[in-house]
């Protein structure tokens, strides 16, 4: 055997790793994609449910869609999902983010006063609940990305990822919102 055969005998031995190389690197791109539009949707959702006027009751709707989007990337990723243990590491990460969670409480509070209150208020709830949203879809798809589950969490370093997502957040959910306010004057018949 000479030096172009053997070389040619340890091309074709890599070229299977190199095929599971690329079809690993297209699932976990697929995968990535399919998250990106199942965080988007529940920005909408949430920026959505920021308008709704009663008090207390947007917030508790905005929890659910955060609780549905930790569980729709668990799915996605595989990892087996605890209701529980979701709400559980949602309160966490937003206690730990106080700046984040005043907000959307004062928003929140505002809608109390009858008329501008209401209009001031959900403005502030969708921006902020969206923008929660997003943080908390990017750093759980990034946790079950990286093989992590809902029992193997760093909240330490999950948090400190989250503070500076929700800076991201606040442009995804004012992007978002200007996507239905687009939506809705075009289905209303507005140019």
């Amino acid at each position: 055997m000479n030096d172009d055969q053997a070389s040619a005998g340890l091309h074709a031995a890599d070229e299977p790793v190199d095929v599971v190389r690329e079809i690993a690197a297209a699932d976990a791109a697929t995968r990535r994609r399919q998250a990106d539009v199942q965080i988007k949707n529940h920005v909408l959702i949430a920026t959505t449910l920021g308008l709704v006027p009663l008090p207390v009751f947007d917030l508790a709707l905005l929890v659910g869609n955060q609780v549905a989007i930790v569980h729709g990337l668990s799915r996605l990723y595989g990892v087996p999902f605890d209701q529980l243990r979701t709400r559980a590491l949602i309160a966490s990460l937003l206690a730990g983010s106080a700046p984040v969670l005043s907000v959307v409480s004062l928003s929140a509070g505002v809608k109390l006063m009858p008329g501008i209150g209401t209009l001031l208020g959900s403005g502030s709830v969708a921006v902020a609940g969206g923008a929660i949203t997003y943080a908390l879809g990017q750093v759980f798809q990034q946790h079950f990305a990286g093989g992590g589950n809902l029992f193997d969490v760093d909240l330490g370093a999950m948090r400190r990822r989250f503070t500076r997502t929700v800076k991201e957040g606040k442009a995804a959910a004012a992007s978002a919102q200007a996507d239905t306010a687009g939506t809705a004057g075009t289905a209303a018949g507005e140019p």
